[in-house]
């Protein structure tokens, strides 16, 4: 039986349900110098906004900046706080973005431009912002997994960005890192979705192929010109578009690294390092990322 709009409502639900119990276990904010609810358009919805966690000491010479996932319909930046944690403490100064998401009514490629609206704002404002060093690593998980990698082929490639009819600054990205990502994007909903369900997750365009394809990390792989790290697990539903992904990234013998993780244990599921950040293996994996970026700090697009 094909996923409707009914179930993925109840899907939405559920998830939500989950974040809440996230928050309540990971109070949110005051362990670092932050800056709360920053607007990047001339709004007032809260949802076109970010926060900032700012390194106490040690201070990199990089920033992180993360795209929460959620199905393209619920989630919030503040959903992804326990998950900035180790790498603030580490020295990373730490950006959360927000998006509206789709309501059957709003497309994905709406999300990628409030993204890229966000991303342009963050780069153009550093300094005002405070955002240690100068260079930057975009990472997100599930759904965001798939818009931080549309992000990351876009800023390495100005003719795609002109493609999405976005323009954006020089800036130093070393890495973008993608947890358990949506990587092929135009058969994501092949043979699970009805058309109902489409609509509810991708809005009105979900039988647009060529906008799908637009907007397909795997249509323009080779616009990702930047080291990219992959995680998944035995137990991510999603785990296919990991592996494509690094059957991508192997064949045309590209900068990445590749961390699968085995385990049948309750919690270490789709992005389990995102939702359960102090779990042994969820450290495991957050560190390699940590790692990851510090060995290519000096990467550069212009070499």
């Amino acid at each position: 039986m094909k996923i409707g709009r009914f179930i993925v409502n109840i899907l939405k639900i559920h998830s939500l349900n989950g974040n809440k119990k996230r928050r309540k276990n990971y109070p949110p904010h005051g362990l670092f110098e932050e800056r709360i609810n920053v607007p990047y358009m001339n709004d007032d919805n809260i949802q076109h906004s970010f926060d900032i966690y700012y390194a106490k000491e040690n201070r990199k010479n990089c920033c992180i900046i993360d795209i929460h996932g959620g199905s393209y319909i619920f989630g919030e930046h503040k959903d992804n706080y326990p998950f900035a944690v180790p790498f603030v403490k580490e020295g990373f100064d730490f950006v959360n973005i927000d998006y509206v998401p789709n309501s059957g009514k709003t497309s994905t490629k709406d999300i990628l431009d409030q993204c890229a609206a966000c991303l342009n704002y963050v780069f153009s404002h550093q300094k005002e912002l405070n955002i240690e060093g100068d260079s930057f690593a975009i990472t997100g998980d599930s759904a965001g997994g798939h818009l931080a990698l549309s992000m990351a082929e876009a800023i390495c490639d100005k003719e795609y960005a002109k493609e999405l009819g976005y323009e954006f600054p020089d800036i130093k990205i070393v890495a973008v890192l993608a947890n358990c990502p949506v990587y092929d994007f135009v058969h994501v909903g092949d043979g699970s979705l009805s058309s109902s369900g489409m609509k509810r997750l991708f809005g009105p365009t979900y039988k647009d192929k060529k906008t799908f394809e637009l907007i397909c990390p795997k249509t323009h792989f080779a616009s990702l010109k930047c080291p990219v790290f992959v995680s998944t697990c035995s137990q991510d539903f999603l785990r296919w578009h990991s592996l494509n992904l690094k059957e991508d990234l192997e064949k045309n013998n590209h900068n990445h690294q590749f961390i699968d993780i085995t385990s049948d244990e309750k919690g270490v599921g789709h992005v389990h390092n995102v939702l359960h950040p102090e779990h042994k293996l969820a450290i495991e994996v957050n560190n390699a990322m940590m790692e990851f970026i510090t060995r290519n700090k000096d990467f550069s697009l212009n070499k």
